[in-house]
């Protein structure tokens, strides 16, 4: 298990999705929790490096900035930082 902490650099391969949730939408989880919607995302074509926002989550998504942008991704997807080739 990885140690992250905010501020981070982490590395993201290839192919992977960063996702902009609609953080307005008030979900009750009484009725149904499927999460806020997806209003935006981009499907990586090379490996890159983001910065984490925040490090703790009650879900599988964390924020990170990607090209000036609060994104999100699964935790499954993150590795430690790597210099870029």
């Amino acid at each position: 298990m990885m140690y992250l902490k905010t501020g981070d650099l982490i590395y993201v391969p290839a192919h992977i999705t960063l996702m902009e949730f609609d953080e307005t939408i008030d979900i009750d989880p009484e009725l149904t929790y499927v999460g806020p919607s997806p209003v935006k995302y981009h499907n990586l074509e090379k490996p890159t490096n983001v910065l984490l926002l925040e490090a703790k989550s009650t879900n599988n998504w964390l924020p990170v900035l990607y090209k000036g942008e609060k994104m999100y991704i699964n935790k499954s997807d993150i590795l430690p930082y790597q210099e870029e080739k």
